[in-house]
């Protein structure tokens, strides 16, 4: 039984609505597939992202990956390993992870969910999974992160906001912004729901994988929480109402 959610539940769980489920993956397939074409879209610009910075990943002896609140599987950082790996890039990749969930962090790095293997190359799983197996993870908030300033090359948050308390949210966009380096990436990727509480809230309301506390927030609202950043291509705002996401990818400047 799933006990009755509060908005102070975020504390405990960065992923309530999936942290139970050993297929996590697959569920989040099945009944949010908006989150993975969400993750799709970071990846896509990750490519030519990495075409436009390519001598200078090359000459990099490691490239620094943060997922912020990854959630079982770090589904966002296994399509960015992906990527690098299409210029030869792979092998330099250190993942590191935080979440407040210590089922998200033992769940990922013990590799216990299920390779996604519609979308991600299965040639590819057993490098993959080392690379998750090796990550160095943090179970904490992220409202203070424990990395140096300017020490990231990427920074990925894929559905994460929405789980936090709107008064924390510029906190953690403020840690990410202090952990990247100048001309890192920042990935973000977030629901939206027009009319969340009236309408998809109250279809899903018996569902029996219960509704996590979400406190959505407006793209244009969500890229003003970052201070110094140059935003390189976002969702069209006339799509997000359809599509139930939006994302946008940023350089530190």
């Amino acid at each position: 039984m799933y006990k009755k959610l509060t908005s102070e539940d975020y504390i405990t769980s960065s992923i309530i609505r999936f942290g139970s489920h050993k297929r996590y993956i697959q569920e989040k397939l099945l009944v949010d597939f908006f989150a993975v074409k969400g993750n799709l879209k970071i990846a896509e610009y990750l490519n030519k992202y990495i075409q436009q910075h390519l001598s200078e990943f090359q000459s990099k002896s490691r490239i620094r990956i943060l997922d912020v609140g990854p959630a079982i599987g770090a589904l966002t950082t296994m399509l960015v390993l992906q990527e690098l790996d299409k210029f030869g890039l792979m092998d330099k990749a250190q993942v590191y992870l935080i979440d407040v969930s210590e089922r998200v962090i033992n769940s990922t790095q013990n590799l216990d969910f299920f390779y996604p293997k519609t979308i991600l190359d299965v040639s590819l799983k057993a490098r993959i999974f080392k690379k998750l197996k090796s990550s160095k993870a943090i179970i904490q908030s992220a409202e203070s992160m424990p990395f140096k300033t300017n020490f990231f090359d990427i920074v990925l948050a894929g559905f994460l906001f929405h789980h936090l308390h709107d008064s924390i949210k510029p906190v953690v966009a403020s840690e990410i912004e202090r952990t990247i380096r100048k001309e890192g990436l920042i990935a973000i990727a977030e629901e939206w729901f027009e009319d969340y509480k009236k309408d998809y809230a109250h279809e899903h309301i018996g569902d029996e994988i219960p509704l996590a506390f979400e406190s959505i927030i407006k793209m244009e609202d969500m890229i003003a929480l970052f201070k110094d950043i140059d935003v390189k291509i976002q969702s069209n705002s006339e799509d997000i109402p359809k599509e139930n996401y939006y994302y946008f990818c940023a350089e530190k400047k």
